[in-house]
């Protein structure tokens, strides 16, 4: 599992602790699960260098809340999940959030921030975030000894 998945998890789970993850896109195409369950899918959108020994990952994060059927009255209705503990805890972060799993920071993009409720049986989020990654270094012998001449004139 890619570290940004492992950090939307870790975000989905802070929010809404007694739901169930699912990440597989074929088991959710396949609709074998059982709802209330999050469907979590990131998409790397691009990757530059950002200093001499980092670079930035920008990512787009798909979040869908599958909603739990209820009877209502002899009768089937879907009972929605409500957004405000996602929106609560990043707003709290300040639209920011380290992963508990590997410890990967990101920042999210409040701009791009976007709830889609139209369907009954689901509430689709969606965002954009970014985070930056070392490069990694070759060890190199450090200079511990250096030698000064004494005579400048």
């Amino acid at each position: 599992m890619d570290r940004a998945l492992s950090c939307i998890i870790d975000l989905v789970n802070e929010a809404y602790p007694t739901l169930a993850i699912l990440d597989s896109l074929d088991v959710w195409l396949a609709g074998k699960f059982q709802p209330p369950v999050a469907f979590i899918q990131t998409q790397e959108v691009t990757e530059k260098g950002n200093t001499l020994t980092s670079y930035k990952v920008v990512s787009d994060a798909g979040i869908v809340l599958h909603h739990p059927k209820v009877k209502v009255g002899g009768q089937e209705a879907y009972e929605p999940i409500s957004t405000e503990p996602l929106r609560q805890l990043l707003r709290r972060e300040r639209y920011s959030f380290r992963g508990n799993t590997d410890g990967l920071f990101i920042n999210i993009d409040n701009t791009t921030f976007r709830v889609r409720s139209d369907k009954k049986d689901r509430t689709e989020i969606t965002f954009r975030f970014e985070y930056t990654v070392p490069i990694p270094m070759p060890a190199v012998e450090k200079i511990n000894t250096f030698e000064i001449e004494e005579d400048w004139s």
